[in-house]
């Protein structure tokens, strides 16, 4: 095991990318670029790797690996605005000349070419049905980083073009929702179960929880015939709501490993769900789409997907697009925001840091209702805004003297966002769509904090949680 968690390598690739986003020179600075790659992951390149190395051309001439792991790596590097496929096309004439000269046994598994900008990724011995080459920007390093799991000797993600977040997330909620109905499982108890298993697929993909810790878990530890599925998910489930120092000694290391979530999400005890294999093999294929890009309003169209046709017509259910939303909450009270937002950065006095520390305090003051909130669609778009509008202001706040300060602030990070979930109020008629918008805004709350921590460099997460949505389940007219 690595010496550092996923979510710590996570971090330092934010900031690896961060410290050299203007970096251009590959003569001067890319040895100093792969010293800091490897360091990353926890690792000294002087214990694995070389520069320079040597390798004889079809030329009978000489030339130089940028760097070699013998066997494992080989890594070429070009100047900012060269083009990457120059690199690609050396790092192979290499392979071939290892291969020419008799090295067969030192030729690499990966070759990865970078221009301080762009990284590709190859895998020469790809598994079956997997590509054999990734491509990214460098500011995404944070999203690819167990694809490198091979240099911890780890296995490796297999290659392949994320998932769209579409209504593929939608389409396969649903589709989890008919299988475990069809085994006898329905009402608040199933409503509940698919909450939690939303939680958990997003978590094993977004930081919250370790990369693919869910669906390894489900992996090793239940049977292939899903006979223990539902046991082994009650489980979880009582751990995710136990702080770390009240849980037994003697547990699972795999299940020791899993966060204290909080925010009642998980306090219920829910009715033993019984699984066939049917039912664990849709579970753990959903654990791979990507999660980690869903936009809020594919909540909308979840809870349109899973909801029963005749139901959705009685109650008037109803999946608004995000552009509609926007067009609803802009003249509400986001357009006389950003105006305001708009002065404090064109003013120049020297009041401007208290108008805009009174303007921070002003976000948080303000609370948000939506008297029919259905999956809470209306409620996460205005709480992404908010939180985005707040970014735009802690920016401006800590680089009027000091540019680059909010880059540093190490752990005063978490002081930094005061918006909060428990702004926003909701009431809803329907148990499952109620839940879903009080989930929702917990998963948004959480691509915020990774928003603030790509901006600041710093880790900044909620987990566990605190604040909770307010979220009523009733008729509104009534209530």
């Amino acid at each position: 095991m690595p010496s550092l968690s996923w979510n710590e390598i996570r971090q330092r690739a934010i900031q690896f990318s961060r410290s050299w986003e203007d970096a251009r020179d590959e003569r001067a600075e890319a040895q100093s670029f792969w010293n800091e790659f490897f360091d990353v992951f926890g690792m000294r390149r002087r214990t694995v790797a070389t520069f320079e190395e040597r390798v004889r051309t079809v030329k009978d001439t000489y030339g130089r690996i940028d760097l070699f792991w013998r066997g494992r790596l080989l890594a070429e590097h070009k100047s900012a605005g060269e083009s990457i496929e120059k690199a690609k096309s050396q790092a192979f004439d290499y392979i071939h000349d290892l291969m020419s000269s008799g090295r067969t046994d030192e030729v690499p598994r990966y070759v990865v070419v970078s221009n301080f900008r762009e990284v590709s990724l190859f895998d020469l011995e790809p598994e079956k049905g997997a590509e054999d080459r990734i491509d990214f920007q460098l500011a995404d390093f944070h999203k690819h980083v167990k694809h490198f799991a091979f240099i911890i000797g780890q296995k490796t993600h297999r290659f392949g073009e994320e998932d769209p977040a579409n209504l593929e997330a939608a389409q396969i909620m649903a589709a989890l929702h008919d299988t475990v109905e069809e085994g006898g499982y329905s009402g608040r108890d199933l409503e509940r179960l698919l909450v939690r298993l939303l939680f958990c697929l997003f978590a094993d993909d977004t930081g919250i929880f370790e990369p693919s810790q869910f669906e390894l878990y489900l992996e090793a530890h239940t049977k292939e015939d899903g006979s223990d599925l539902g046991t082994h998910l009650s489980i979880l489930f009582e751990i995710l709501d136990t702080p770390a120092e009240k849980r037994s000694k003697h547990i699972d290391e795999d299940l020791a490993g899993f966060p204290y979530v909080n925010g009642d999400l998980f306090g219920e005890r829910l009715r033993l769900a019984g699984f066939t294999r049917a039912m664990r093999d849709r579970l753990i294929a959903a654990c791979r789409f990507d999660w980690s890009r869903i936009s809020p309003a594919i909540f909308g169209s979840l809870f349109q997907g899973i909801m029963d046709p005749h139901e959705r017509r009685q109650i008037g259910g109803h999946y608004t697009t995000e552009r509609d939303i926007l067009k609803v909450i802009g003249p509400l009270f986001l357009d006389d925001l950003r105006a305001e937002f708009d002065k404090l950065r064109g003013d120049r006095s020297t009041g401007r840091n208290k108008r805009i520390d009174e303007f921070l305090a002003k976000l948080r003051s303000l609370n948000f209702l939506d008297p029919a909130c259905g999956c809470g669609n209306f409620l996460v778009v205005a709480y992404r805004e908010l939180r985005r509008l707040e970014l735009a202001a802690l920016n401006l706040r800590h680089k009027l003297d000091q540019p680059g300060a909010i880059l540093t602030l190490g752990g005063e990070v978490t002081k930094l966002s005061q918006v909060d979930v428990d702004q926003f109020y909701g009431i809803e008629v329907g148990e499952w769509p109620a839940r879903i918008a009080e989930t929702a805004l917990w998963l948004t709350d959480h691509q915020m904090n990774t928003e603030l921590a790509l901006a600041t460099g710093n880790p900044f997460t909620r987990i566990p949680l605190k604040a909770s949505p307010h979220i009523k389940c009733g008729n509104a007219l009534r209530f």
